[in-house]
């Protein structure tokens, strides 16, 4: 008997099943087989696709016999569902003797799942939005590839195709890598625009067009904090010409802040008002309001639909209007004190939401958080973009580093040797070095990363006293995949050294206490200390904290297997051809990586 989990978070569904007795005699892998129902449409029964056979270069089985090429796993994505979509999948085990003589099990299948609504609202009153911004990836090749061939003798380099079609509203790649997070936000503006309430946004990098459009739309009505972005010369305001362009050509009032020195001005949240100006809901994220920000970079975007909530935020935003270009201290000792509030999920519960400002004092945001994370149970997982470099006193420690600790050897009151542990990190991280010296102390932070070998964006976390799997871009774009897999294209290489922006941290997904950190803040002092940026932790939402986990492990996921591909594409004897023609390929699940199905099975 197979146990069955299925959990979505608007973007794609997840799927993690497990017998219960172990390896199943015969079993050539599996095939799910999908009830869907499409709004007014009757439902549709279907088999999702593996795109990798037992042979290489084999034709893919034909339509309704895509089971013939069974899933060799126990986690599988759906990415072929759109919000309002209702689902249920049964996963059936494919039996035979060898490749050529497969039969579906169907008394070993289990049973439908209940049937579920694909939607990024967990809540009566919180959403989580995700877009799909990796770009190294087969369906952008796809798209890459279609968009050259309809241009003919005026195709581009694939790097400009992308960037073209990113730029251009109504685009069908830029929507697709935009995913349900870029029309939440644009549908968010467009129906304040409609409307006659206010809107408050402090924002450090813009220049989408969609979302220029619609705070033009809003006029006078939009109150707009914009940053000077990354300082870039000669100006050392990134926002130089969309600032111009506001001031100049609509009504919006642009408000400057004009942030000098270590810190960055680094907020993306919008608050929506009333008429009256009485604050309804928030957005933020990690998202910038840019092409790349919504449509390139992998970010997350959380609507809060409470007076209250709201109204921290534009009391943050009055604050930061009334420092100016600097950071006074009336701002620094408002920012340091902690604002939480009960938010209403449902009829049955509600959830603790904290709210924080930065710069603060002392740091006491991250103490809020690192306490959380030494609470979890079951598991911690994150995705971070920078956050920040090693310190040696725990009371500074990034949130990687608390993260990591929970693995770090005895004496250590937070160890928890079984803790479930997984990430991605999308910069080398300077003082996360090599291994410490030979009685240095353990700190197992420090063996994480080497902050001179600057070719590596991307690195893979699955515990503090296991050394990352650093990723180069021939990784993020393995040309073996196109010589050993016909089936596969090449990929995009090098569109962006900006890969994971997001800044998420999920504590106990399937546990009673699930905890969901994210927002504009990078996890790190100088992010707490010199920054301006927020941060939102939400306790008590375990459908929110399950979408989180489900973006993080999927884009997780994709990572490593590419990391695989490439440790093997010099070992041709070791390397990965196709489906495995035995059953013994179960055992690496079922043994050594059990601890990951029970982790996600709850």
């Amino acid at each position: 008997m197979l146990q069955l989990k299925v959990i979505n978070n608007g973007d794609h569904a997840g799927l993690v099943w497990l017998p219960n007795n172990g390896r199943i005699d015969g079993c050539r892998g599996f095939a799910i087989q999908r009830t869907l129902t499409r709004g007014a449409a009757a439902p549709t029964e279907s088999y999702l696709a593996n795109h990798v056979g037992f042979t290489d270069g084999a034709a893919p089985p034909p339509a309704g016999s895509e089971w013939q090429w069974p899933i060799q796993r126990f986690q599988w994505w759906d990415y072929d569902v759109q919000v309002g979509d209702v689902v249920a999948y049964a996963v059936i085990p494919v039996i035979g003797p060898d490749a050529q003589h497969l039969a579906l099990d169907g008394d070993a299948a289990t049973p439908p799942s209940p049937p579920q609504t694909i939607s990024g609202q967990d809540g009566l009153n919180i959403s989580a939005y995700f877009n799909r911004g990796i770009v190294a990836a087969q369906w952008v090749a796809r798209e890459l590839d279609a968009e050259a061939t309809a241009q003919g003798a005026t195709k581009q380099s694939p790097h400009a195709e992308l960037m073209s079609a990113i730029s251009q509203p109504g685009n069908a790649l830029r929507n697709a890598l935009g995913g349900l997070l870029r029309p939440a936000l644009i549908g968010l503006l467009a129906k304040a625009a409609q409307g006659d309430g206010h809107v408050y946004a402090s924002l450090y990098e813009l220049n989408d067009p969609e979302v220029l459009t619609q705070l033009k739309a809003l006029g006078a009505r939009c109150f707009l904090l914009l940053g000077n972005g990354a300082f870039k010369p000669p100006t050392n305001d990134e926002n130089h010409d969309v600032r111009a362009d506001l001031k100049a050509n609509s009504q919006v009032q642009v408000f400057d802040r004009l942030v000098t020195g270590s810190h960055f001005a680094h907020n993306k949240f919008i608050v929506f008002c009333d008429a009256n100006d009485q604050p309804q809901s928030v957005w933020t994220g990690s998202t910038n309001t840019t092409m790349t920000g919504l449509c390139t970079q992998a970010n997350n975007g959380v609507l809060v639909n409470d007076a209250a909530v709201a109204g921290a935020y534009l009391d943050a935003w009055k604050r930061l209007h009334a420092a100016g270009n600097g950071y006074p201290p009336p701002l620094i000792a408002a920012n340091s004190s902690a604002r939480s509030f009960t938010v209403a999920r449902d009829a049955a519960g509600s959830d603790q939401v904290s709210v924080w400002f930065a710069a603060t004092d002392a740091g006491e945001d991250m103490a809020q958080a690192r306490a959380l994370i030494n609470g979890a149970q079951q598991g911690v997982l994150f995705l971070f973009f920078n956050p920040g470099a090693f310190e040696s006193d725990p009371t500074d420690w990034t949130l990687l580093q608390t993260v990591l600790n929970r693995h770090a050897p005895a004496p250590n009151p937070y160890l928890n040797p079984n803790l479930y542990i997984r990430g991605v990190v999308n910069q080398e991280i300077p003082g996360l070095t090599t291994p410490p010296a030979p009685g240095a102390g353990s700190q197992p932070s420090q063996a994480q990363m080497d902050p001179t070998a600057v070719t590596h964006p991307v690195a893979l976390f699955t515990g503090g006293a296991t050394a990352p799997a650093r990723l180069d871009k021939d990784v993020l774009v393995p040309a073996n995949v196109k010589a050993k897999y016909g089936n596969w294209e090449t990929e995009l290489r090098g569109a962006s050294n900006v890969m994971i922006h997001s800044k998420v941290v999920v504590a106990d997904p399937f546990g009673a206490h699930p905890v969901v950190m994210t927002g504009s803040h990078n996890m790190g002092m100088k992010a707490s200390r010199e920054n301006d940026d927020n941060l939102i932790i939400i306790e008590g939402d375990q459908a929110l904290a399950q979408a989180y986990a489900l973006n993080i492990i999927a884009i997780f996921q994709e990572y490593r297997w590419r990391q695989y591909v490439n440790a093997h594409a010099t070992a041709e004897s070791a390397s990965w051809h196709g489906l495995e023609d035995n059953d013994i390929w179960q055992d690496g699940y079922l043994q050594g990586g059990a601890a990951e199905l029970n982790f996600w099975l709850g």
